[in-house]
């Protein structure tokens, strides 16, 4: 049976890898909804591909949108409506997507900040009944974190919509940080998804020479290896038994001034709220990735 899957992806090349690698399983997901949140002129520009893939793989009517660019409660911890500046429709568009889905039939994989997730499920709480699941990239338990020396990017991102979403009581599977540190598009596996390349019209082409222009942008230098955890969720819905973790209570710390954004998890409370995926077979999940990528070339 196809599930119903929404996608909260990052606007660069790991969210269209993440988002390619979907398209190759049509027998077991489909995309029913793509959002992007980032900075406006990366995400225009990541909707504009991201339409285009799905264009190619005759899911033209598969909406793409811009997630909440701002965070659920503002400076001052004063709570509003909505992010500042924005209008509230990246969150109505994923409500709207998840109540068109069965009851408890759709999963929201989503590699970064939780914003807009978070937002839909206070502005619709009812939402959470037509969720299968929801696994996320985020959070620090036994590694540093990388955007504080304790907290992981998406959660220190947002904290106040991670802990909204963590109290939702709809199934979680966290990917944190110390599962994902070492998954990294190296110079090997590039070599391996050489043949992407080889037909530059291609949508396969086009988001292969993404993934080359990331490895080699910027001042890093050239041939940098780039993380891949923004793929995780997904790949941790297609095939969970190449990661292992546990079941704990997870918390996020929101008032410390040293360690917002902090995740806590704990073992043995009885009132688990997530299955937090403790490690991964890098060489695994490097596989599956290339094997889906390189059905795009066929």
């Amino acid at each position: 049976m196809t599930r119903p899957i929404i996608l909260d992806l990052t606007p660069d090349a790991q969210g269209m890898v993440a988002l390619l690698a979907a398209l190759q399983v049509p027998d077991h997901v489909r995309p029913v909804l793509v959002l992007f949140s980032g900075q406006a002129a990366r995400v225009d520009v990541a909707m504009a591909h991201a339409r285009d893939l799905l264009r190619a793989y005759g899911l033209a009517d598969v909406p793409v949108q811009a997630g909440c660019p701002g965070t659920l409660v503002q400076a001052y911890g004063v709570g509003h409506d909505l992010p500042p500046g924005n209008d509230g429709l990246g969150a109505a568009h994923l409500v709207q997507a998840i109540r068109a889905c069965p009851q408890h039939g759709a999963t929201v994989c989503c590699a970064g900040p939780l914003t807009t997730l978070a937002l839909a499920l206070v502005q619709a709480p009812d939402v959470g009944a037509h969720l299968d699941g929801i696994i996320f990239s985020g959070g620090a338990f036994h590694t540093r974190g990388n955007a504080t020396p304790v907290a992981e990017r998406n959660i220190a991102a947002d904290p106040e919509a991670a802990a909204t979403v963590l109290a939702a009581g709809v199934p979680l599977t966290i990917v944190p940080l110390g599962c994902t540190e070492r998954l990294k598009a190296d110079a090997v596996w590039m070599e391996q998804l050489a043949v992407m390349g080889a037909s530059p019209a291609t949508m396969a082409a086009r988001v292969h020479a993404e993934l080359v222009a990331a490895r080699n942008g910027g001042a890093r230098g050239s041939g940098v290896d780039i993380g891949l955890a923004a793929v995780t969720p997904l790949l941790a819905l297609l095939s969970p038994g190449i990661f292992q973790g546990h079941l704990a209570h997870v918390n996020v710390e929101r008032q410390g001034t040293y360690t917002r954004g902090m995740t806590v998890a704990v073992r043995g409370t009885g009132h688990d709220n997530a299955l937090v995926l403790e490690s991964l077979s890098v060489d695994a999940v490097r596989g599956i990735l290339r094997d889906l990528l390189l059905l795009a070339t066929r």
